[in-house]
């Protein structure tokens, strides 16, 4: 596992972004990826489907239960790989909405500077060692509920 990785599996891995698009005083961010590339979601196996959900609800509680979040957003992007060699891949945003905010507005859609804006050069916090440990722990304990459980043998992981 990654240094900024807070889970992993056979199908997808989360991770930490460096630089982050949404400041971990405004709740951070997480980005679930997808190992094997596909463009969109609708291109994945069912199992992989079944996986995608158990680990976007587990990592959603565990932020909403660790950082103390107000709100989480879920967002597939993917606008900014149009133009990349192979078009955009498919992977899903966490976005953590804290009460109060630097740079988003409570009860707005999130907000992002274009691609390459200075203020992604470090202006923007993302989570430091103790937060990744901590959702690190999380995520596994949550993913030993039963449904969790139940969601992985589905999804064909042991």
């Amino acid at each position: 596992m990654k240094e900024n990785s807070v889970y992993e599996d056979n199908y997808f891995e989360v991770i930490s972004p460096v630089p982050a698009l949404n400041c971990r005083d405004d709740g951070g961010h997480l980005i679930l990826i997808k190992k094997d590339k596909v463009r969109d979601r609708s291109d994945m196996t069912w199992q992989e489907a079944i996986d995608f959900m158990r680990i976007s609800m587990a990592v959603g509680k565990a932020m909403y239960e660790v950082l103390n979040v107000e709100r989480m957003n879920y967002e597939d992007l993917g606008n900014w790989g149009l133009d990349d060699p192979g078009g955009p891949k498919m992977h899903l945003h966490f976005f953590g909405r804290a009460r109060e905010q630097m740079h988003q507005r409570r009860g707005m859609n999130m907000f992002f500077f274009p691609k390459g804006h200075p203020i992604y050069q470090g202006h923007l916090k993302h989570f430091n060692d103790e937060d990744l440990a901590k959702l690190r722990d999380k995520i596994a304990d949550i993913l030993n509920e039963v449904k969790y459980v139940k969601m992985a043998e589905l999804a064909g992981l042991e």
